[in-house]
């Protein structure tokens, strides 16, 4: 047994030594503040990836557990509103009369998905959701990402548009995350409208 700990023992260092040791020239001060140095960082940069491995695994994981079931019902429609693209989300029949509530939603601008939640907020809170696609950074500068989102809100908020969808004109609101938030913020200034949910 003590044989087998020394043997372990002793190829554990001889493996960390072989992970830390990198040849350097002679002329470098305290070599092995170095050698440690680059050990730490690649170490690091390996938790990393791996680190992103399992988030990016998790989220697939997620994601598929939720188009597998989590929301069924929910009509999704690929329109343009005023010429720029935009994805309906319409809740489940049900409540024939009542109007429901409407969310114009601006994505973030940078990569992501946000169909899922879309999804589960039309379902579970009876909502008409419209997320608008606009134009992203570098194609297109400001202020077209604020002007697609604007025009595709006024389009959004007429009174055709709300009587087609059944929605309650007073029980809209404007939503985004990053810099969709910044452009939610931007187009209710614009609009001096009061937003209730």
């Amino acid at each position: 047994m003590r044989l087998l700990s020394l043997l372990l023992t002793v190829s554990l260092t001889l493996a960390l030594a072989y992970y830390i040791y990198i040849p350097l020239p002679d002329a470098i001060q305290q070599p092995w503040k170095l050698m440690m140095l680059n050990a730490y960082l690649r170490t690091s940069q390996s938790f990393t990836k791996n680190l992103d491995l399992f988030c990016y695994f998790v989220r697939f994981k997620t994601v598929i557990s939720i188009y597998a079931g989590a929301v069924p019902g929910v009509k999704v429609s690929d329109i343009t509103f005023a010429g720029i693209p935009v994805r309906v989300y319409e809740p489940p029949a049900g409540g024939e009369g009542h109007l429901r509530r409407g969310l114009m939603y601006f994505h973030g601008g940078g990569w992501g998905s946000y169909d899922i939640t879309n999804r589960m907020v039309s379902d579970e809170l009876n909502t008409v959701v419209v997320s608008v696609e606009y134009r992203l950074y570098p194609d297109a500068h400001f202020p077209v990402p604020y002007l697609d989102c604007l025009a595709a809100a006024k389009h959004f908020l007429s009174p055709e548009v709300l009587a087609k969808y059944s929605i309650d004109p007073d029980r809209v609101a404007v939503a985004g995350d990053s810099a969709g938030g910044n452009l939610a913020a931007a187009v209710i200034t614009q609009g001096n409208t009061k937003c209730s949910f």
